[in-house]
Formats: structure tokens, C-alpha cells, sequence
């Protein structure tokens, strides 16, 4: 068995529960704070469930629940592979120039290239030790007379396994760890999530840079794509095509908070298409492709994942502003 750091363990569980599900009811608060003052090393941490606080929550709480469901698995299975919290830690940790590590992260992954063979072997060594990880953790519950839920279980076993299949490709095996930082997104659906990198005698001239494209089907906006390129003057240029209903000053926004965050400079070109009209009752589910060039450079990732994150939370609002006005519309009839 790995020798698995179980105090962090359970302290990283206990902190990634409660990043998404912000929203406990106050009693639950309460116990859980109580909890941590009783919190010892050895003693695995029980998250409590969601709970919806007013009448109009009663009619999201399955969907929410299954979200959160979903996103507590994925942060429980990057424990188990010992897998950085977030993307950015991650990439810092696979860049390839160490001689640069005092300087700002933004500048050490924008002068690295990823190499694909370093992630598809991190995936393979750890999620090797995720299965043990695992069977230890079990122990741990059942001598306080605990255990997981048959299927949060089968559901952990299911990813560790679909983890490890996937360290058998380089492409793969990059799409995966996306994946585990788009929590939101089933890790197995190979339609969620599609990646290409472009072959090595393409004669695209604009794979001859570092570029990343990235084609999103929203539920509620049509298709937007953006085009991500690194630019002369270390700094990185977002294309965003979208329809003309899409809040681009939402996303803009959103953008430039990231340029704050790594104290670099986005430049943002904004274009519209035709406007999408949906069909009612159409359901639509949240799809999106990558495709890279054969260098990839990591903080061109960091940024990609950035931007599928910022629109899909664009998409996400809409979609409640959509059931709360159908809600309204049905109260009135």
C-alpha cells in the first residue's frame, strides 16, 4: 500500500466539500465547525449533505445534488491520485524549465512545452496507488464503523480504472486531467470532451505558434468558438466568436480577472455570428473540443481551461434565468 498522507488527505476532502457546497444550512454549519474542533489526523471526515434552505431550492436540489455528487467524487478521486487541487498546480509541477522556478507562474509555463509523456506517466504511477489509496481509505472508515455509499464507491472505482486506461495514450491522458479540472463535465462521456493535436506536418501556418482552439456547444447560446494564441511580448490573445445574444462583457470581465491573477496581458477580439435561436424543449448538453498544436504550451492550457470554465458559468446562469421565468410563467397560468 503507498504511504498515502492521510491528515491531508482528509483535510483537502473536507475543504473541496466545502467549496461546493457553499450553501449548508446553518445547523450543518454549525456541527461541521464543531467537527473541526474535534478533528484528529486518523479520522476520516464525513462530508454532510446539501440542504436546500427555502421552497424554490426543493425544485433544484436533485440537480444540484447530482452536480455536487459528481464534483465531491472527482475531488475525492484527485486525492486519491494525489493530483494538485487546482490545474495551475498541476502544470507547475509538470514544466519542463526548473531553473525558473522563482519567477512568476505565468511566465514559467509560458516558457515551457508540456510534454504529453510526462502526464500519461504521472497518470499511470499514481493511479497504480489511487486503488490502494483506496482499500486504505475503506479501513479507515470501517474501524469507526463507517463506509461510503455503494455507489460513490463503485463510482471511485469506476474513474480510477477509466484513469488508468487512459495513461495509455498521451492525447488521452491529457484530456482525462482537463477533465479532473472541469468537474462538471462526466469524466467517461467521450462526447463531453473532445481533443485533437494537430499532426507535426500540418502545413497550417497557424500551427506554427502556440495556438489552442476551442469549440463550445452551450445549452443556451449556440456554439461559441475561441481561438488562444501566445503572443510576441509574452502575453496571450483571446479570439471569441459567439452569437449575439452571449454576454461578451460578462466574459470580458471574467477574462481580465484572470489577467489580474497572473499579472499578464489578455488582449480580448470580440466577434459575433448569427444569432441562435433554440428550439423550446430542445435539451442540449454541454460539449467541447480542443485543438492544439503540437507543442503545447501549458499556460495556453491553464488559460483554455479558464475560458470553457467562465462560459459555461455564463451558460449556467442563463439556464436558472430560464427556469425561474418558467416558474413565473406557470404561476401566472
Amino acid at each position: 500500500m503507498s504511504n498515502i498522507n492521510w491528515g491531508q488527505f482528509l483535510n483537502n476532502f473536507a475543504n473541496n466539500f466545502n467549496r461546493v457546497a457553499p450553501n449548508n444550512v446553518q445547523n450543518n454549519v454549525q456541527n461541521n465547525q464543531q467537527q473541526t474542533q474535534n478533528f484528529k489526523p486518523d479520522t476520516p471526515y464525513i462530508a454532510q449533505p446539501y440542504l436546500p434552505r427555502t421552497t424554490n431550492q426543493l425544485n433544484q436540489t436533485f440537480a444540484e445534488l447530482t452536480l455536487l455528487n459528481q464534483q465531491q467524487n472527482v475531488n475525492m478521486l484527485k486525492d486519491l491520485l494525489q493530483f494538485p487541487k487546482n490545474f495551475e498546480q498541476l502544470l507547475t509541477q509538470l514544466q519542463t524549465n526548473p531553473e525558473m522556478v522563482n519567477q512568476k507562474t505565468a511566465l514559467i509555463l509560458l516558457a515551457s512545452t508540456l510534454d504529453l509523456s510526462k502526464v500519461a506517466e504521472l497518470l499511470k504511477n499514481n493511479s497504480k496507488d489511487a486503488m490502494s489509496n483506496l482499500y486504505q481509505m475503506l479501513a479507515q472508515y470501517n474501524q469507526i464503523g463507517m463506509s461510503l455509499k455503494e455507489e460513490q464507491l463503485s463510482e471511485l472505482t469506476k474513474l480510477i480504472s477509466f484513469v488508468t486506461a487512459s495513461s495509455t495514450s498521451d492525447v488521452q491522458s491529457l484530456k482525462t486531467t482537463m477533465l479532473m479540472y472541469l468537474p462538471w463535465l462526466p469524466l467517461t462521456d467521450p462526447n463531453a470532451f473532445k481533443l485533437e493535436i494537430a499532426n507535426k506536418n500540418s502545413n497550417d501556418e497557424k500551427y506554427s505558434d502556440d495556438y489552442i482552439s476551442i469549440l463550445i456547444a452551450t445549452k443556451n447560446y449556440g456554439n461559441l468558438q475561441a481561438d488562444v494564441y501566445k503572443t510576441d511580448a509574452d502575453g496571450i490573445k483571446i479570439l471569441l466568436v459567439s452569437s449575439e445574444t452571449f454576454p461578451q462583457k460578462e466574459f470580458i470581465l471574467s477574462m481580465k480577472e484572470e489577467s489580474k491573477k497572473y499579472n499578464i496581458n489578455i488582449n480580448l477580439d470580440m466577434a459575433t455570428k448569427e444569432a441562435f435561436n433554440k428550439k423550446k424543449n430542445e435539451k442540449i448538453e454541454t460539449q467541447i473540443s480542443m485543438n492544439t498544436s503540437p507543442g503545447v504550451n501549458p499556460f495556453l492550457l491553464l488559460i483554455s481551461n479558464a475560458v470553457i470554465k467562465s462560459v459555461h458559468l455564463i451558460d449556467t446562469k442563463e439556464d436558472l434565468r430560464e427556469e425561474r421565468k418558467e416558474k413565473l410563467d406557470n404561476g401566472k397560468n
